[in-house]
């Protein structure tokens, strides 16, 4: 995973105040801690040795034990921590993988430093979702706090969405010079006009299905790129046949050409594959770099296939036509 926009990590949102005990605590010195304090969250208690942590127990287990019994032999493994500096978005992925509300956090050594609680992940899976969205539609989020979207100055509403829109405008004055390189094809066969804009739309809707997929699989999961790229390629190429067999037959009826139709139904075919593999293909690329993946969706990705589906559909009209 990339790093978040806002570079919020785990010691920005973890909770110190939270319940601990020893190994050899029973249920009723633990009970006897827990009174009477103003806990942040009280769901778990951890158990340290040393300041270590050795184990956890859950507050219904503590409750369902009887007295006498040590806090060892209650305790289950810790099979999820938390390093202090990671990424708040960890949080929210170690607690889908472990099917658990809160998380502990541990520094270099092992030595208990707090939990991240139900809230504060449920809160950065709410922070982390707007930022994909903003970001996936070309708002640098970094410039803006969230919580108010709805009130920014118009200058700061500016700044966050100028640096892609102007991307995007120069994103379309290259694929503008790039059309206008096929000008003689065009002129000889006018009715691929009529095609052009359907299959840069395709490409363009194929691609944002892949990257909300992708983005989304990658925040929550380890993700064997290679793996998952092939599943991708796979999955492009039935797409591409279904889309490129029914546009296909379509154009043909449309203008009552059969070679017009092949070139539309090859260009839809080979830009959805080209779609589905680039728009999972920039995410990784981006978490590579150590940047959040839904900076590579949006009008990035949205410019990059625009302009191969336009080549792509050129490309096959120079040779079938």
């Amino acid at each position: 995973m990339g790093s978040s926009v806002g570079d919020e990590t785990i010691r920005d949102i973890l909770s110190k105040d939270i319940p601990t005990c020893h190994p050899e605590d029973t249920k009723g010195d633990i009970l006897d801690q827990l009174d009477g304090e103003m806990w942040e969250s009280a769901d778990t208690i951890y158990v340290t040795e040393g300041g270590q942590l050795v184990g956890r127990i859950d507050i219904a287990a503590l409750f369902g034990s009887a007295d006498h019994i040590p806090a060892s032999r209650l305790m289950e493994p810790v099979t999820a921590r938390l390093l202090p500096n990671a990424d708040r978005e960890r949080a929210v992925f170690l607690a889908i993988k472990s099917d658990r509300t809160e998380i502990p956090v541990v520094d270099a050594d092992g030595q208990l430093i707090g939990a991240v609680t139900s809230k504060a992940i449920i809160d950065s899976m709410h922070e982390e979702h707007l930022e994909d969205i903003l970001l996936s539609a070309g708002i640098q989020q970094a410039r803006l706090r969230i919580r108010d979207l709805a009130s920014t100055r118009v200058r700061v509403a500016f700044l966050t969405r100028a640096p892609w829109l102007l991307f995007g405008l120069v994103a379309g004055l290259i694929l503008s010079v790039v059309t206008s390189q096929f000008e003689a094809t065009l002129e000889q066969t006018i009715a691929l006009a009529f095609f052009a804009p359907v299959v840069a739309y395709i490409a363009d809707s194929v691609g944002t299905q892949s990257e909300a997929i992708a983005i989304r699989a990658f925040a929550i999961s380890d993700v064997d790129y290679g793996r998952y790229l092939l599943r991708e390629l796979l999955a492009g190429i039935l797409i591409g046949i279904m889309l490129g067999v029914l546009g296909g037959l379509g154009a043909a009826v449309i203008v009552g050409s059969t070679q017009i139709g092949v070139v539309v139904g090859l260009s839809l075919l080979i830009s959805s594959i080209v779609a589905t593999v680039l728009a999972s293909a920039i995410p990784i690329g981006f978490i590579l770099l150590d940047v959040d993946p839904a900076l590579g969706s949006g009008p990035l990705a949205t410019a990059l296939q625009d302009i191969i589906s336009i080549v792509i559909y050129f490309l096959f009209a120079i040779a079938l036509l």
